[in-house]
């Protein structure tokens, strides 16, 4: 048996899964209450998707490292099983996505998952009539999402996670039939 299916390795990924399937779970929670005030279920989408895609690229004879650098880790991954993952989640989502821009989208979700944990550091030195009109003058320019602060793109994010995690779990289910 080689590495990538011994007993830890399996265990490692198994539980990456059942991990971000919790993030997940309590994601989904917290964004279906209207008292939710937070940005707390998407953090939480944001570490889920982290932590498949670090098993995919696991999964991949690649070590992910410590980083949140996501485009650098897609990049990673060979150009088949990129494919194969951008296609399971644009016929996930239909038309409801737009991954043309895929760097820019990982890159997008990176600053987030370390920006957004902290997101008043943002605004670090403002007064709160500048924070204010910050946020005027961007609405009043017609809110273009190029120059948003932070850009957010959840159906995005909910189809390359699905894909992901569906690339993980069939691993996961092809190792429990070869025992």
């Amino acid at each position: 048996m080689d590495g990538r299916r011994s007993a830890a390795f399996v265990l490692q990924i198994r539980l990456m899964a059942g991990e971000a399937a919790t993030r997940l779970d309590d994601a989904e929670i917290l964004s279906s209450t209207l008292a939710t005030q937070s940005n707390s279920s998407y953090l939480l989408s944001l570490l889920a998707f982290e932590l498949l895609l670090k098993a995919v690229l696991r999964l991949n004879g690649q070590s992910p490292g410590r980083n949140h650098s996501y485009s650098k880790l897609f990049r990673t991954l060979s150009s088949e099983v990129q494919k194969r993952l951008l296609e399971a989640a644009s016929k996930r989502m239909n038309d409801g996505a737009d991954f043309s821009r895929l760097d820019s989208l990982l890159d997008a979700w990176s600053r987030n998952f370390v920006d957004l944990r902290y997101p008043y550091e943002k605004y670090e030195g403002l007064a709160e009539d500048e924070y204010r009109a910050r946020g005027e003058a961007w609405l009043a320019k017609g809110a273009n999402e190029g120059d948003a602060d932070f850009v957010y793109r959840p159906e995005e994010l909910y189809g390359l996670t699905h894909a992901l995690q569906t690339d993980v779990e069939t691993w996961l289910r092809n190792r429990s039939q070869d025992v």
